[in-house]
């Protein structure tokens, strides 16, 4: 089969015979239709994010099963699935205890173990999901930054009437901004550097946008929202300015979600005072606990809006123009590759 396969940082090659896995007997194979391209991608790409190299990347993927192993149960070849590529241990005492993704052996597919960036993919039957002939397989894709978005939503504790300050307007970012608003949120407010992600912002429901470009943050919230500041802010970027800014925007009694993934050696400075004061709550948010199913809930009632969000499509053989366009053109949203 075909696929992207990484030897170590930033040293990967295109594939036109990579061997098609061999199934367990709880193993599904699937034939890819989709996989989008994530940051995290992008991040193990450039070393900052651990994977276990040699590695097929990418793990936002749907598509149809190929084959099964033989004591898989629940599916067989045709069906349409998606995919959770966490592939947990349900043996550790986070697991245990009910915290899935706080799992020890976590991430999973596309990190850990070959991923979706090929033709083809074996993954655990537990973490194969059915999707109805109402959601394409496109919108299947979106399944994994979806629940973790859910995730994410159900961490900020948006409460009804709460007005919501997202930073950062990437896919994740207006994924955030979409159920902001099914949560109730009277206010969603989304910021962004670049022009067509803030315009897609207001499409999707944001009721107001800032280009933080050409306006200060800390002056637009309080025109937009109140001088108090947010009820709740969500952190989409991993960036140090964002986050700080976080902690500066979010009014008295307010929720701080750090959900952007951070490069691992960031420090920020805080002032427990202010925390103290302020009383703050700040909650990480990291991958989906439970969420996979609600997210194809949404999706298959069409809550949320993902086909709108892709703005690119590239074969695996164009994997140089994708990672060119990621990092380059300002036009991009989301990105997927089609093996």
């Amino acid at each position: 089969m075909r696929a992207i396969t990484f030897k170590e940082k930033g040293e990967y090659k295109y594939r036109k015979a990579y061997p098609v896995p061999e199934l367990g007997e709880r193993d599904v194979l699937i034939d890819i239709s989709q996989c989008g391209l994530c940051g995290t991608d992008v991040h193990i790409y450039k070393g900052e994010f651990v994977a276990d190299f040699p590695v097929v990347i990418g793990h936002e993927f749907s598509g149809t099963v190929e084959g099964v192993g033989e004591k898989v149960d629940n599916f067989e070849q045709g069906d349409r699935v998606a995919v959770n590529p966490n592939t947990v241990c349900n043996k550790c005492e986070f697991c245990r205890a009910g915290k899935e993704n706080l799992c020890v052996t976590l991430p999973g597919l596309g990190v850990n173990s070959d991923g979706g960036f090929s033709e083809y993919a074996k993954v655990p039957e537990r973490c194969v999901y059915s999707i109805p002939d109402s959601v394409s397989f496109t919108s299947a894709a979106f399944v994994e930054p979806l629940s973790c978005a859910i995730n994410g939503i159900n961490n900020a504790s948006i409460e009804k009437g709460d007005d919501v300050l997202v930073l950062g307007s990437g896919p994740t970012g207006l994924l955030l901004v979409q159920l902001a608003n099914i949560s109730g949120a009277a206010k969603v407010v989304s910021s962004a550097k670049r022009v067509k992600r803030l315009e897609m912002a207001r499409r999707l429901g944001a009721t107001g946008t800032i280009n933080v470009t050409e306006r200060n943050l800390k002056e637009s919230v309080e025109n937009l929202i109140g001088k108090s500041g947010a009820d709740v802010v969500i952190e989409a970027v991993g960036a140090e300015k964002t986050m700080k800014q976080s902690l500066q925007v979010v009014r008295p009694g307010g929720h701080v979600v750090w959900f952007g993934v951070a490069s691992p050696e960031l420090e920020i400075p805080i002032k427990p005072f202010e925390v103290y004061r302020k009383e703050l709550t700040i909650q990480g948010s990291f991958v989906n606990p439970y969420s996979t199913k609600d997210a194809l809930d949404l999706l298959a009632e069409g809550k949320i809006d993902v086909e709108d969000l892709v703005t690119h499509r590239f074969g695996l053989e164009q994997f140089d123009r994708a990672i060119e366009v990621y990092s380059n053109d300002d036009s991009r949203i989301k990105i997927m590759m089609e093996p």
